[in-house]
């Protein structure tokens, strides 16, 4: 009998591909065993003579050809005798996949599966197809590997979610609402269906898609309304967010989760009543504590950093033991630009957090990295301060492991705000990263510094090299594609964000870097246009999204519409791109007051600003405070 896998097995629980795959005997000899539940091959032909204590004798041993057997036992896995054809298309496989081949690997395996009748090599198939990037045959493994395992409900789901990532929505809602419907854990259903809609770029197909999944009776559970309300947002249909809400809440009045989002979601549409509403529940609840803390971060954000001060003051008296408060009152102190009180709240933390582990054994509390966390806050509010070596002196007193290198590549980065940049190369190249991760940042924090200090082909000499050794690192593409872009050399940004979205199809921010400098140097500007689309859909909110589009717009003479959209950015960012984006367009329709007044906004901010400098050259504007 076939034996199930163990987390060790070549196929496993975790439903991922290892970024780094195991000794290729080892796993292929896992995989084989778990396959055949380590069933003896057929035996030797009659009349052959085994081998004694001593060892084997002398002379050929003719051996009978393999047998395959392979025997399907309803609602089991299959049995299967292993013989050396099956452990060598596995361990085939295994090497394609080892090697970057991913198609060749899952190819072999789900032919494999397809004979045997495991589902268990369907769905390492479909790991290497993902692993590959290629949706598609992803979604042809999850079929044959959800036909092979009909009850296994992460195979369907799987398979559900891949065809709505490969645009295959008809017949969704049906099979989504069958599923809810037959499920004796609802919420659970419901769960699951959100995560098959995840996939799906269209926020609004999503919603109709799971609002026809619901029948009338799953309709009043708390949860369908809080997962209709999720999706709304998405899809930014805020009344209908705050509504389903809304609804959540009167469906079970207890529940804090639905309070949350009545303020989140309100707070879009009407932010008084959604400040009164959660104050009402809180009335009831006094112990609401994440919802406390949302209503905290909403008088922040809308500037009222007395009041969040007063919540979070409120819930420490009520919780005296819950020392993260301190640490989050420090926290709005700082963004209220209060840094003397931030300081010496985040004082007082270190106390008791160097108290606690006093107290406990080395180990047994998360105080080291609370510790780390206010030293970060500490040393950002030196900084702020002009005080460097202080904000390095705080950054240096981190202790824990995890987060040392990242502390040296802070205090490399302010030693070089100071203008010792060849000390802060040599402590980059002092510290000692712990993984391939760190080894990434410390790159960048060398390319950052390099590129601060002006030294450009330096930083682009950097991140050739780490990109020859990490070839499929995205933040190294990226940043290699934004310095490629201050020297001019766009065909070669332009294939290393190609290079970025083909590793990753939801990278927003390239999609919109190659639209916008399609779009800046007025060329293709219907494939700057859909690039820049595509951004938007991944990131609808996003300012420099937002200004991107507001450009190609432009570009393409459409005025009114440029303007609205970066009308719109420079509400969410005052940045002066942004500012002088704006004012061109301006300037165009004739307003040409309000397009000085944003130039010298820009100036303000940034006298260097070369996107301002230059457009107020080529407009005539006279820049008050200019050279």
């Amino acid at each position: 009998m076939i034996k199930r896998c163990t987390d060790d097995c070549a196929i496993n629980r975790a439903g991922r591909v290892k970024s780094s795959f195991k000794s290729v005997h080892y796993l292929t000899f896992v995989l084989a065993c778990a396959l055949a539940g380590l069933q003896p091959l057929p035996a030797l032909a009659a009349g052959a003579v085994p081998g004694d204590a001593t060892g084997p004798r002398m002379g050929t041993q003719p051996r009978a050809p393999e047998t395959q057997v392979i025997r399907l036992r309803p609602g089991q896995l299959p049995y299967v005798s292993l013989t050396g054809d099956i452990f060598f298309r596995i361990m085939a496989s295994e090497i394609a996949a080892q090697r970057g081949m991913y198609d060749t690997a899952a190819t072999t395996l789900l032919g494999l599966s397809q004979e045997t009748g495991d589902p268990r090599l369907a769905r390492r198939a479909l790991e290497f197809q993902l692993a590959g990037g290629n949706l598609p045959g992803a979604l042809a493994a999850a079929r044959t590997w959800s036909s092979q395992a009909p009850r296994d409900l992460e195979a369907s789901s799987t398979e559900l979610a891949l065809a709505a990532a490969n645009g295959e929505t008809t017949g969704l809602s049906a099979a989504l609402r069958n599923r809810i419907d037959a499920s004796p854990n609802k919420p659970a259903a419901i769960a699951q269906a959100l995560g098959v809609l995840s996939r799906l770029n269209d926020r609004r197909l999503a919603l109709r898609i799971l609002n026809e999944s619901f029948s009338p009776e799953v309709r009043k559970l708390p949860e369908a309304h809080l997962a209709l309300a999720d999706v709304a947002q998405a899809a930014g249909e805020d009344a209908r967010a705050v509504a389903e809400s809304r609804a959540a809440l009167r469906a079970d009045p207890n529940s804090e989760a639905a309070a949350q989002r009545v303020l989140e979601y309100g707070a879009r549409v009407d932010p008084v009543r959604a400040e009164s509403e959660a104050r009402a529940f809180l009335a009831k609840h006094p112990d609401a504590r994440k919802l406390h803390l949302s209503l905290a971060g909403l008088m922040a954000d809308r500037g009222n950093y007395d009041g969040a001060l007063t919540e979070l003051q409120l819930m420490s008296r009520r919780a005296p033991e819950d020392f993260d408060l301190l640490y989050l009152q420090a926290q709005l102190a700082y963004k209220a630009d209060r840094k003397d009180q931030a300081r010496a709240l985040l004082q007082e933390y270190l106390d008791v957090q160097n108290q606690r582990q006093e107290a406990i054994a080395e180990g047994a509390t998360d105080a080291g990295a609370a510790e780390a966390d206010a030293r970060v806050l500490l040393s950002r509010i030196a900084e702020d301060q002009g005080q460097y070596d202080e904000a390095i002196s705080q950054l240096g007193q981190i202790d824990d492991p995890a987060l040392r290198y990242s502390a040296q590549m802070r205090q490399a980065g302010l030693r070089a705000k100071q203008g010792r940049v060849n000390e802060a190369l040599t402590m980059v190249d002092a510290a000692q990263p712990n993984d391939e991760d760190d080894q990434i940042q410390g790159v960048l924090t060398k390319a950052q510094i390099l590129r601060d200090a002006d030294r450009i082909d330096e930083a682009v000499k950097v991140l050739e090299a780490a990109n020859q050794t990490q070839p499929d690192t995205i933040e190294i593409k990226y940043e290699l594609a934004m310095l490629y872009e201050r020297q001019g050399r766009y065909k070669e940004l332009e294939t290393q964000l190609r290079q970025v979205i083909a590793l990753d199809p939801d990278h927003a921010h390239s999609y919109n870097a190659l639209g916008y400098t399609l779009a800046d140097r007025n060329e293709r500007l219907p494939e700057a246009l859909d690039l820049i689309t595509q951004a938007l859909e991944l990131l609808p909110d996003n300012p420099f999204v937002l200004d991107s589009m507001g450009w190609v717009k432009f570009r393409m003479g459409d005025r009114q519409a440029a303007a609205d959209y970066l009308s719109r950015a420079y509400a969410q960012q005052p940045e002066p791109d942004i500012a002088a984006h704006w004012a061109e367009v301006l300037w165009a329709q004739g307003q040409r007051a309000k397009a000085t007044e944003l130039l010298q906004s820009g100036f303000k901010k940034d006298p260097k600003n070369r996107t301002v400098l230059d457009t107020a050259k080529r407009l005539g504007v006279k820049l008050e405070g200019a050279k």
